[in-house]
This record gives structure tokens, sequence and C-alpha cells, in this order.
């Protein structure tokens, strides 16, 4: 996902797993087809599934503009 002018286009939450709380339709994040409620798995490569949201979200805003995210979602029976 590579941000825009105003960031990537989606808040997380959470902890252990931290999750996809809110997506921007118009934002990058959007495009890249993210979608509420699936899970981060990792962040540029580093798995996150025991961390909570402000660690993902500091590892994000730290990082490089451009961010290559791992997520999975629930399925449902």
């Amino acid at each position: 996902i590579v941000s825009d002018a105003v960031g990537w286009g989606f808040v997380v939450r959470g902890s252990k797993p931290c999750h996809i709380q809110a997506v921007d339709p118009s934002g990058p994040a959007a495009s890249a087809g993210m979608k509420i409620r699936q899970f981060v798995v990792s962040v540029n490569g580093l798995n996150v599934l025991h961390c909570e949201f402000r660690a993902v979200s500091n590892l994000i805003l730290t990082g490089p503009r451009t961010i290559v995210m791992e997520v999975m979602e629930e399925i449902n029976p």
C-alpha cells in the first residue's frame, strides 16, 4: 500500500491480533483490497499477531511510504 498525501486510509485497533477498524473508501488501503474486520498478520515482513495496535501503528508510521501488509479474515461457518 502506497500512502497518499493524507496517509494509507485505514485505522488499526485492538490487540493480539489487532484488526482493521475503518477503511477510507477512497484511500490507498481500499484500492489494495483492505476491508474492515480483517486481522493484521504482518507489516513489512514482521509478524505482528501478538502486538497491540499502538505497536503496529508505530511500525507503519515510522516505516517507508510503501508498506506491505498481510491480513486475514474470519471464515463464517
